[in-house]
């Protein structure tokens, strides 16, 4: 059995931790649990019969054989490279670390050098695997349009200064992925993961805010010579967390119940 380690510990990560024990007790096991802040991570460890850890080194002393990170973009910055060096795999929910090219390239360098690899989920949304046959033909055309109700997006770097509807539908942002992460790090990994399973380097963005709905949407649209693909995905955000999907936690089971199967669907 595999050992797993858990950066972070907001709420997607404690429906990872209770569900990771039904869905993939025959091939992992949690054995480490690490948060900015130590009681979280005391409380969640005795939830999965793992340990808690003060800080990142700690955790890695255990010798994890994967790092399930969700504990934001900061965090993978700061410590991909550390864990990467250690020999653990490296499962990145907060995807729109690797928007920045360099960073992405120098962990890429480091997880090659150390025979390692690193995990991109699909978060809220699926179909990664077509988008990476855009990749291959090429030239992609991207678009992908966000919806989700107004709480989303307050207190988020971009809205800094602005107001948010909270009685008519809105667009809250037209543009560049990359911009977009910057402006909304917590709403667009989804946009993020498009974009770079796609290798789409001017994948257009919009985020919408729509009082009143209780459900996430996005709608992306792909195109170029020889394809043409749309996808749409509905699901209930983080009761705790609007600016995160529930199905992020999921998704992560999904891929490391993929990792562990002598059958893999792509």
């Amino acid at each position: 059995m595999k050992k797993i380690a858990i950066l972070g510990c907001g709420s997607v990560s404690q429906v990872f931790c209770i569900n990771a024990l039904r869905h993939l007790g025959n091939d992992y096991f949690i054995t480490t649990v690490c948060a900015k802040h130590h009681e979280h991570a005391v409380e969640l460890a005795s939830r999965v019969g793992g340990r808690a850890a003060r800080n990142v080194s700690e955790m890695l002393e255990l010798g994890p054989d994967i790092v399930v990170e969700f504990a934001g973009i900061s965090a993978v910055e700061e410590h991909a490279q550390e864990i990467l060096e250690a020999g653990a795999d490296l499962v990145i929910s907060s995807v729109g670390a690797l928007d920045e090219k360099n960073f992405r390239d120098h962990i890429v360098k480091i997880a090659k050098q150390n025979k390692r690899h690193i995990y991109v989920t699909s978060g809220a949304i699926g179909g990664l695997d077509v988008m990476e046959t855009y990749s291959v033909i090429g030239n992609p055309a991207v678009r992908i349009e966000s919806v989700k109700p107004p709480e989303s997006y307050i207190g988020t770097p971009y809205m800094e200064g602005k107001t948010v509807s909270t009685t008519e539908e809105q667009l809250i942002f037209d543009g560049d992925v990359h911009d977009a992460i910057h402006g909304f790090p917590r709403n667009v990994n989804v946009s993020v993961a498009t974009s770079l399973a796609s290798g789409a380097t001017d994948a257009k963005v919009r985020l919408i805010s729509r009082p009143g709905i209780k459900e996430v949407t996005h709608r992306i649209t792909l195109e170029n010579d020889i394809m043409h693909s749309e996808l749409f995905f509905k699901s209930k955000p983080d009761p705790e967390n609007p600016k995160n999907s529930l199905s992020s936690a999921y998704s992560v089971i999904a891929l490391l119940k993929n990792m562990a199967s002598p059958l893999s669907f792509f």
